[in-house]
């Protein structure tokens, strides 16, 4: 770790043995992310080096490719949103819900229609000439069983995202399932899905006002807690502004079920 590091934030979230789960350090022009049993990262504005336990890749792998990757990008000027992203028609649909919500199932219902995933977890937005882009991410999705077992087949055969995790891990394009867009995409709507315990009913629609659609932007941002710590707050809640007023965001609410996901892709795409 380099010298002269202030601490800049502590996870309030402990291990049992008392440490924090997360720290963020600052030294110069770099700084230092420490996650417990996952290692280090050192975050420079060119590039992340890592230091990670062998016994822990698959967990380093999971910090690297959230809140590591999320921070460099704020960094940068880039929001990072917790959400997943499709391309249709050369336009950018993305998903943003509350655990259990469903974007992921979203997604993949979309995929199977037809269309082309450009994230499912991180979402990184750059405005450039004065319209929001979505950036790809990498091919891959994570399922839960169910889910797997209904797009991407028996989950027994998919990989685990971790040792001790149940969701599997499904390849997206080439042999995989679907198919994967790997350039920026303009986004055209933003949704707020709610997935409702009931299977029937029907599938609503509603605007969103610019002021909601800004604290539910800032809900679902992907490092929070860093991004205020580091300082980068007030510069983010002014391209977040900028993007919901060139961006529409909507509620939208469906029922439970794997069959009634067709009806929600018909109505989006």
């Amino acid at each position: 770790m380099p010298r002269r590091q202030a601490l800049l934030y502590e996870s309030p979230f402990k291990a049992p043995d008392g440490a924090s789960l997360t720290c963020l350090y600052r030294a110069d022009d770099r700084e230092v992310l420490r996650f417990h049993e996952a290692g280090d990262f050192l975050v420079k504005t060119d590039r992340i080096e890592g230091c990670v336990p062998e016994a822990a890749r698959d967990l380093a792998e999971l910090r690297f490719l959230g809140p590591v990757l999320s921070y460099w990008f704020e960094r940068r000027g880039l929001p990072t949103i917790h959400a997943s992203a499709v391309a249709v028609d050369g336009q950018g649909i993305a998903f943003i819900s509350r655990h259990g919500g469903g974007k992921s199932g979203l997604a993949a219902a979309m995929v199977r229609a037809g269309a082309s995933l450009l994230t499912d977890d991180l979402l990184v937005v750059d405005e450039v000439d004065g319209r929001w882009e979505a950036r790809p991410a990498y091919p891959e999705m994570r399922m839960w069983p169910d889910e797997a077992a209904h797009f991407a087949g028996p989950p027994e055969r998919l990989p685990r995202v971790q040792r001790d995790s149940a969701k599997r891990r499904v390849t997206v394009g080439g042999e995989g399932f679907g198919s994967f867009r790997d350039a920026s995409t303009p986004l055209a709507c933003i949704y707020l899905a709610s997935r409702r315990q009931e299977t029937a009913g029907g599938i609503e629609v509603q605007p969103v006002s610019r002021s909601e659609a800004l604290i539910e932007l800032v809900r679902h941002s992907f490092s929070a807690r860093l991004v205020e710590a580091a300082g980068l707050q007030p510069a983010r809640l002014d391209r977040l502004a900028r993007l919901v007023r060139r961006v529409p965001v909507r509620h939208l609410s469906y029922p439970s079920g794997f069959d009634r996901l067709p009806e929600v892709v018909a109505i989006l795409s």
